[in-house]
Parts: structure tokens; sequence; C-alpha cells
């Protein structure tokens, strides 16, 4: 490297106070060569896209999220008057593979807190037309969490298990550690770094050209929590009485 390079390169490095912003529609990646702040109020949304064999190389990959409420069982919208009165709530979350030479990538976006359920996924240029409205991985991201979704692998005119063939397809696998790795040089992002903990089979209104259901592989979801622990019993409690037979 030259030093002319060497003193581009330590530009590009060099630590420029970056705030973050929440919008109604986050679909612009954190710059990672640069700190990223955290407003209060706000975490960020990791994905990889991950490309670990021949039919996936060179492909390009879009995620959608949407905001969710388990509540009502859908997604939030904003309000009519969303811009006017400045909300800064993240409603919509596109996510998008930039680097499709490379055989792994992360992307993280700042959004708001709050919960987040997969919208839709295409691989290569085509646009999102489907949603997972009949059942998709619902995760929550609070203030000043950076939350790891998952990696999204991309395949276009794939053969699927079952013999049939699809025009696009988009598989989720989960390695955490790469993706806390590629933050080691944010320690700002990495710090603040975990793991989704997705759960399966959240349903809302359907729009979409293709109504679909998406489910995460039981491999990589989070293990169920652990029954309670049984009441311990007082050492003081009276113990039954032993019965007493009489002899003749």
């Amino acid at each position: 490297m030259t030093a002319r390079h060497a003193f581009l390169a330590a530009l590009m490095l060099a630590p420029v106070a970056a705030p973050a912003t929440a919008q109604l529609r986050a679909d612009k990646p954190a710059d990672l060569t640069q700190p990223v702040t955290l407003q209060p109020g706000q975490g960020a949304i990791v994905v990889g896209f991950r490309r670990p064999d021949k039919p996936s190389a060179g492909k390009s990959a879009k995620v959608d999220f949407r905001r969710y409420d388990s509540a009502t069982q859908d997604i939030v919208l904003p309000p009519e008057n969303a811009k006017e009165t400045g909300d800064t709530t993240t409603y919509h979350v596109r996510v998008k593979s930039a680097q499709k030479q490379l055989p792994l990538e992360h992307v993280v976006t700042v959004v708001s807190e709050g919960e987040y359920v997969l919208f839709g996924a295409s691989s290569g240029p085509a646009e999102i037309a489907n949603t997972f409205c009949f059942g998709a991985p619902v995760f929550r991201v609070k203030a000043g969490e950076v939350v790891y979704f998952g990696d999204m692998t991309p395949y276009v005119f794939v053969k699927l298990k079952d013999g049939s063939r699809a025009m696009m397809a988009v598989a989720y696998s989960s390695f955490p550690e790469d993706a806390r790795k590629a933050l080691e040089g944010r320690p700002e992002l990495a710090q603040a770094f975990r793991p989704a903990e997705n759960r399966n089979g959240a349903t809302y209104r359907c729009a979409g050209t293709q109504m679909l259901a998406y489910q995460i592989p039981a491999e990589y979801m989070p293990p169920p929590p652990a029954p309670p622990a049984p009441e311990p019993v007082p050492e003081d409690a009276a113990a039954e009485p032993a019965a007493v037979t009489e002899s003749e």
C-alpha cells in the first residue's frame, strides 16, 4: 500500500460523529466505516446475506420487516399525518444486500424500538411481491440493542427438497458469532449486540401478489424456556402421621 493509499484509508476510518435518525421507512444501512450513535428510543437490526454454494453465489436479496403488535396480531401502519406531526417511529424496514459478490455480508439498519415481523423477501433483481401473512417470525428490538435477525441466502430457479422448483427462494440460517465478528470494528454496536428471540407463527392482514408463510427451522430457534422449579417444602412442615394398627 502506498503512502497516498494509506492516507486515504485512514481518512475513511477516521471517527466522525454519525447520529442515526429513525424514519417511517428505514431503508438506508448504517455506515460502518464511522461510529454509529443510537439516539434514545432507537435500536438496530442486523441481517446477514450468506452465499455458501454455487447456486447462491453472486445473487442479491431484499428483506422487508414491518412494525408488529402481538396484542392485536397485526402490523402497525403509520398514521395518515405521521410526517406532519414529526413521527419518527419506524413502520417499514427494507434491508438490501449491497455486495452480492461476497460470500457473506452484514447490513445494519437503525430503527425505533418495538416489535418487527418478517413481511416479505425476494432474490435477484425482482421486487418483493410476496407477504408472509399466514405465519412469519417476529422479534423485539429494545432501545440501545443491536439485534441480529439471522442470515438470508438467495436462490433463483432453485430445486426444493420436495423435488419441485421455485422461481426464487430465500433460505434462513443463523450464525450470530459471524455477525458479532462483523461488528468488531464498531465497538459501540458490538457491545449492544444480541441474537433475536425469534418466534414463528405471527399472522397479520394479507396484502400481496403471493400470500405465504415463512417459518424459521427449529434448529435455529431459541430453546424453549425451562419449566419453573418446584416450590421448596418448608422444613418445619408437619409430617403426615403414620397409620397405626392395633394388634389383637
